[in-house]
């Protein structure tokens, strides 16, 4: 799994969409070459640009996918006031409820926004990381948040693609 070492200002919410900003995906001219990176969970094609703009293509695998949704998801569980009809054991633990049953009780578009949100923040940030990057946190994705609702299943590939402000 990708630990986040900072944090991105990507923040996605039902007010403000004003980080997403709707583009076309990634295209590189003939003058740039594009080159590809691999990690251990997901890889990341690149075009640099003018103006110290950096666009990236990033392909997540299913197991990293599925793993932060479980993850989220078990943590949203956790969080979550008593679900009707399922009442807490001793030690304010939730007994075993279905996943589909619980995920229909916390809304499943709550824990795909946060998984989306995770995944491209760790994802971009291990990339930068690991590159010797000095980006601002300043991260653009191209697609609006419902394309990547629309586009995110957990234990699937899942792509997205940013353009990373270099400094």
């Amino acid at each position: 799994m990708v630990s986040c070492l900072y944090n991105f200002s990507y923040r996605i919410s039902h007010k403000d969409y004003g980080l997403l900003q709707a583009a076309s995906p990634v295209q590189c001219t003939e003058n740039f070459r594009q080159s590809s990176v691999s990690f251990k969970d997901f890889c990341v094609s690149v075009c640099p640009e003018e103006n110290n703009l950096m666009k990236i293509q990033v392909s997540v695998s299913g197991t990293m996918t599925d793993s932060v949704f479980e993850k989220v998801f078990t943590k949203k569980v956790a969080a979550a006031q008593p679900l009707p009809g399922f009442r807490r054991i001793k030690g304010g633990k939730t007994p075993d409820i279905p996943k589909e049953v619980a995920l229909h009780l916390i809304g499943p578009s709550k824990v795909k926004k946060e998984t989306i949100t995770k995944i491209i923040n760790c994802t971009v940030a291990e990339y930068v990381r690991k590159e010797g990057l000095t980006a601002s946190k300043d991260l653009k994705v191209q697609q609006s948040y419902e394309e990547l609702e629309a586009a995110f299943e957990p234990g699937k590939e899942f792509c997205f693609d940013a353009t990373v402000h270099l400094q």
